[in-house]
Parts: C-alpha cells; structure tokens; sequence
C-alpha cells in the first residue's frame, strides 16, 4: 500500500486532527506527543517484554535483544520516518 501526502491531505480523519492541533498551541503539543508515543511503540513493546523475561545472561540478553531487532527494526524505522514527517507537517501546518 502506497502512502502519499495528497491521501493524508484528503483523509478526514487526519483533517480534523490537523484543525484541532491548529487551533490552539496545547493542542500541537498534545498531538506531537501522541505521535511520538505512536512511534516509539516497537520500543516499549521491547522494553516490556524484556522486564517481562528478566534475561540472566549476555546470551540471553543477546538473543532477545536480536530477536526484537529483526522483528521489530524495520517497523520501527518506518514509524520514525512517518513520525517525523507527521510532526513536521504539524509544526509548519503546510496542509
């Protein structure tokens, strides 16, 4: 599935998070930590699941850590991406 900014633009879903974020300063702020809360989601997924199996040692440590780079990196690359550009669009509001 191929995104582009005209699909985002015409979405009115992301319409009416943009009016609302525009509208005031509080809002911006509220959305652009949304976003980044978002983004950031394959790495608290991680940070839980790591808590959660409490590895003992470095295989163990090394093997979770591997597992969750090849599952979740590329995912998670492509969040930041979006997320960036999301929040600069928020920031300029060049919709």
């Amino acid at each position: 599935m191929k995104i582009n900014i005209e699909t985002l633009k015409n979405n009115k879903h992301v319409q009416k998070l943009m009016k609302i974020a525009s509208s005031n300063f509080v809002g911006k702020i509220v959305l652009g930590f949304l976003i980044w809360v978002a983004t950031l989601l394959p790495t608290w997924m991680y940070i839980g699941v790591r808590f959660l199996i409490d590895p003992l040692g470095f295989w163990q440590e090394f093997a979770i850590f591997m597992t969750f780079a090849i599952i979740l990196g590329l995912p998670q690359f492509i969040l930041i991406v979006l997320g960036i550009g999301l929040l600069l669009a928020l920031i300029f509001e060049d919709w």
